[in-house]
């Protein structure tokens, strides 16, 4: 287990919430992503990990998810409220959100 993982487990002892978007193209993606955003919004979710992957398994080669989520999220008001989560964290392909204000 890397140090971030032990932090974050230390940190948040209940899992966080994820949606995972493996297989899914962009528009399904982004539909999820929107009704997981209100649905974490209603019940007062903090933080959610939106797993977009790496894209290796993608036509292309590389990822989309991850940028298209990212765009999402500025343009509905989480602009510096979300973080990519890079590869020496040891959860690359995902991105977490900071949904509702801590209480």
């Amino acid at each position: 287990m890397t140090l971030l993982r032990r932090i974050i487990s230390a940190a948040f002892p209940e899992k966080l919430p994820e949606l995972d978007l493996h297989g899914l193209r962009v528009p399904e993606a982004l539909e999820k992503v929107s009704a997981a955003l209100t649905q974490a919004e209603d019940e007062g979710i903090y933080s959610l990990r939106i797993i977009c992957g790496k894209g290796k398994g993608s036509a292309a080669g590389r990822g989309v998810l991850r940028e298209a989520v990212a765009g999402l999220l500025e343009n509905h008001g989480y602009k510096g409220r979300y973080r990519r989560v890079v590869e020496s964290d040891g959860l690359d392909g995902s991105i977490i959100v900071e949904v509702a204000e801590k209480k």
